[in-house]
């Protein structure tokens, strides 16, 4: 896995705790959302996700090929900070409604299966 990875920035301290984050895919200027997710810790849970990506590049919708591309980053960021899980639930299907992550079904929080992922991703990368 050669890409690079942007983690919360200088949000560390507020992915500690719960709240709502979202993963996007970066090139050049431009962003695309991959997906949307809340956790009582999103630090924990976007580790979670690294990993899970490192062993498995399809979880993300990518290759074997182009998860060693050096031209695209990761970008991990803190939506909003939320401890309530009811709340975070709620706000997580907002979000997903209003980003449309290219991996999320768009039903919940549900991903799209492994072809639909991949397609959706090399769609985005083969602008």
């Amino acid at each position: 896995m050669k890409i690079a990875v942007s983690f919360f920035d200088n949000k560390i301290i507020e992915a500690i705790g719960g709240g709502i984050y979202k993963i996007s895919i970066k090139r050049d200027e431009e962003q695309e959302v991959l997906y949307i997710g809340e956790s009582f810790s999103m630090i924990v849970r976007c580790a979670a996700h690294l990993y899970s990506l490192s062993n498995s590049p399809e979880y993300f919708g990518f290759t074997d090929e182009n998860i060693e591309r050096t031209d695209i980053t990761i970008v991990i960021e803190v939506l909003e900070v939320e401890k309530d899980k009811q709340i975070r639930k709620q706000k997580e299907k907002q979000y997903i409604k209003e980003y449309k992550p290219i991996t999320q079904s768009g039903i919940s929080d549900r991903m799209k299966s492994v072809e639909d992922k991949i397609a959706a991703l090399e769609e985005y990368l083969n602008k």
